[in-house]
Parts: C-alpha cells; structure tokens; sequence
C-alpha cells in the first residue's frame, strides 16, 4: 500500500525555516492560539460603537437586513426598513445575516455589537486559513508571523469588526481552501474535504466575488486537475446560482426599483472600461499602497513573495485576484473591495519577517513593531464615529421617542437604524434626491432634497429627522432651513432636528 504522493509545495528548509528543534504539537498549537486570539479581541474592541465607520451604506442595509430576519421576515427575502415597501435586499444570500441573530441569541449582545462579533470571528477563521496555507509551504515560524500580519493589516481590522459579509466571505474562502489543502496531502481526509467544501460555499454565498478562489484552488492546491476538480470547484457555486435564481424573481416582487437597478447597474459596470480613468488609478494608489496595507506593508510583501520558494499559491492568488479586481475596476472605490489580497500580501510579510528573523533577529523585532504602529495608525479612524455621527445614539433615542412605532420618518438610513423606524432616505443632493424618487415613481422627475421631503410627504411619510443640525455642510444647512419654514419643528437640538410634516400650521420648538 503506497501513501499520498509527494506533496510539491511542502514546507521547504531555506532561511524561512531555519534549522531548529521540533516543536511540540502542544507548544506550536499555543503559540497559534495566541496569535489567533491576538487579532480577535484587537477587532473586538469597542463592540458598541454604532455601525457607522467607514462604509456607512453598506452597514447599515445589512444591518436592517438581519433586524428583520430576527423579527421573522423569513431568509428569503431579506427586507430593508426604507420604502417603498415592500424593499427586499438580494445582493447576496442573508447567511451572514442569520449567523448574527444567532450570535445575538446566544450572547445576548445587541445586533450591532453581535455583527461585529460574527465579523471578528471570521477574520480570525481566515488568519487561520493563513496560517495553515503557509504552514505547509514555510514552516512554523513564517506561518506564525503571516496570521499575525493578517490581523495587523488596516483593511482587515477595519471590515473585520464590520457590520457586513466581507469577512466572513474571506474566512470561509480562505479556511475552505486551507481545509482542502490539508485533504490533499492525508489519505482518507474526506471529513476535511467536505468541510472545505462547506466552507468555500458559504464564503462565496457571502460574496460571489471571490470566485477566483476556485480556480486557486484547481490549478495549485488539487491533487489532480481533471474534470472531477473542475465538478468539485463548480459544485461550490450551486448555493450562491441557486440563490441569484431566486433573488431574479424577489426583484421583481420588490415595490422598490432600486434591487433592479442595482442589478443593471453591476452588469453595466463589469469590464475594463474604467481602467481608462485618472479617478480610478487614483484610488488603486489610495487604498493598495497607504490605506489597506500601508507602503510598509506592500513593499514587505512584495519582497517576501518574491524571495520565498514554492510560492505558487500565492502567486496565483495574486495573479487572480488582480484580474477579477480589473474586471470590477469601477467599484474599487468601496475599500472592502482589496480585501482579497490581504491573505497573499499577510503571506508575504510571513515570509519577509521570518527570512530576517533568521539573520538579525532584533531587526525582524523591529521591523515588526514598525508595521505594527503604522497599521494601527492607518487604522485608526475606524475606533471613531465620523463627526457627523457622533450625537447619533441620542438623536436614535430622541426620535423613537417622539414618534410611533408606525409612523413613517424620512431621515438618513442610520438614523432610522438608530431609532428602529421605517421610513424613507433622506438625501442632500439633486441628484441622490432624484435617484431616491426614482425608487418609488419613474415618473418623479428632477427633484431638489427639500422637494424630495414633500414627495415622501405624499407617499405617507408623517416626520423628517437629520443629525447634526448645526452641520457646516451647505447643502445640509439649506435643507435643514427649508423644513423649519415649511414644517412644525419638534426638536432642534445641536444633534438631532425633527420636525412633524403634518402640523395644522408651521411652527418651532422652544
């Protein structure tokens, strides 16, 4: 009886593994879990802050998504809390959604601190997948360090303690391939097989767009690239296909023309065309070398990479992850979107620390430490409310309380989060303004953001609500006056304005 064959990429012997006695499985399991445990509770930090950092319109859709789910609006469909009603939100299947109200269940946290939790978790789950990729190719040492430069990496602390599925379609792509990369090199590992290939589907369920995993997958970590890989890759696909089927019927059912829209718009944009433009070259330099991985970290990476033997893997990943990102160029301005490389450049940083560590292990330390100050501070404005959001946990409690349960608000989406009201999106612009009345009428034409408050008010809108009415946004400021001559203010305090929409004659709050 013959064992597996010789596994090409096993960990190799160079300067990235010097010599050195073998570890204990129970002393190289601890110094994992440390590390693994490091990178979760940086993540966890400030659970409660609300979900407005960063990319505010996709948290807090996600967000209505599983207050809903929780209050039985049913897996599919996944229902928004802004009309016209009903409004159903089929980007992507609600699993990461559904594992939040669990985690709610079962921790007690509030939803939002609970989406945080979810999110922190499964980055930790693809530092792990990480971990054990180069683990097998680099040895220990180097597979140490690339789970803690994963952790370290600004993009992923920031949408790894983020209230939508980007981590968790990360965690489960990268732990899935990890799983199926461990099968290859055992025999008999047909637990580990399956459950990569649970893995791999529900990260793709979370998002589609890390499709390029599969062919990682094919072409470097099978053990045979035939057509039963091919089935095998495929075959991960079924829940996500099975999905988006469905989800083009839920469109169509939705009182709400923005799921269509989106829809055409994403199908419009798939293609190389915005390669062309200066803007988005210019967000390529913003978020590939300073804000997702810091210059330091690139370049760490790229030397790495390039130094280390049987690097395919990542290499390939690479490699693909540049072309599907080409292929979605146009919306390379939403930063969550280089989350896909962050498992190679952790990869490469492994290799690079581990290489110098070898050598002048006080320079590794170092150099270490230096990464580590410059993630934290590229980083840093995700432990922080943006200022138009600070007053936002009052002015939510402000308006709950002035208003009913039923009543319909026209207010910012995270305000209506925060106050746990249905309502209509509050715009400040001709153009977002014209775009939310498309929503509920083709026929709504060009509208200002004041006009746009008097069209909800015709649609049954009873309040219009807005943080922050000391704003020095002009736009914001002209809005803010427009409603306290037309309608009766309610409150007006420096963080929350309110003001009733049916009042028998104008007024204003003492």
């Amino acid at each position: 009886m013959t064992g597996p064959p010789a596994d090409p990429e096993a960990p190799s012997t160079s300067l990235l593994d010097a010599p050195s006695p073998p570890a204990r499985p129970a002393a190289e399991a601890a110094r994992l879990a440390l590390a693994l445990l490091a990178g979760l509770v940086l993540r966890s930090l400030h659970p409660g802050q609300p979900i407005v950092e960063n990319y505010v319109g996709r948290q807090i859709p996600t967000a209505m998504v599983a207050r809903n789910l929780e209050r039985g609006s049913g897996f599919l469909r996944p229902t928004l809390d802004t009309g016209p009603f009903p409004n159903y939100f089929p980007v992507e299947p609600p699993i990461y959604q559904e594992l939040v109200v669990g985690m709610r269940r079962i921790s007690g946290l509030p939803l939002d601190a609970s989406g945080r939790l979810v999110s922190a978790l499964a980055a930790t789950l693809a530092a792990w997948g990480v971990y054990e990729l180069t683990r097998r190719r680099w040895g220990e040492g180097a597979a140490l360090a690339s789970a803690a430069a994963f952790s370290m990496l600004p993009v992923v602390i920031r949408y790894g303690r983020a209230f939508q599925p980007d981590a968790l379609m990360l965690g489960g792509v990268v732990a899935g391939l990890a799983c199926w990369d461990r099968a290859r090199a055992r025999d008999k590992a047909r637990g580990l097989w399956a459950v990569g290939w649970l893995l791999l589907a529900t990260g793709l369920a979370a998002k589609v767009t890390a499709v390029h995993v599969l062919a990682v997958a094919f072409w470097v970590v099978l053990p045979r690239r035939d057509w039963r890989g091919a089935v095998l890759c495929g075959s991960t696909l079924l829940p996500v296909i099975a999905w988006y089927a469905w989800a083009w019927s839920l469109t169509s059912a939705s009182a709400s023309r923005a799921a269509a829209d989106n829809r055409d718009v994403w199908l419009g944009l798939l293609g190389l065309g915005a390669l062309a433009a200066g803007e988005t070259w210019r967000h390529v330099g913003r978020f590939l070398v300073v804000r997702a991985f810091t210059p330091l970290g690139l370049l760490g990476a790229l030397w790495g990479l390039a130094g280390a033997p049987k690097a395919r893997l990542w290499w390939t990943w690479t490699a693909l992850a540049v072309a599907t990102m080409a292929a979605v160029a146009a919306k390379l301005h939403h930063e969550y979107y280089w989350l896909c490389l962050a498992p190679p450049v952790a990869a490469g940083l492994g290799a690079a620390w581990s290489g110098v560590d070898a050598r002048r292990p006080l320079t590794a330390l170092a150099l270490a430490l230096v990464l580590a100050a410059m993630a934290l501070e590229f980083s840093d404005s995700t432990w922080r409310s943006p200022d138009e959001w600070v007053g936002l946990a009052e002015a939510g409690r402000a308006v709950a309380e002035a208003t009913g349960p039923d009543d319909l608000v026209v207010a910012p989406e995270a305000l209506l989060f925060q106050a746990d009201r249905r309502g209509c999106r509050l715009e400040y612009t001709v153009a977002a303004a014209t775009r939310a009345a498309s929503e509920w009428s083709s026929a709504a034409g060009l509208l200002t953001p004041a006009a746009l408050v008097e069209f909800y008010k015709d649609q049954g809108a009873r309040w219009v609500a807005d943080v922050g009415p000391g704003s020095d946004d002009p736009a914001r400021t002209d809005l803010h006056a427009e409603i306290r001559r037309r309608y009766k203010v309610v409150i007006d305090r420096p963080d929350v304005l309110l003001a009733d929409l049916h009042p028998e004659e104008p007024g204003h709050a003492d």
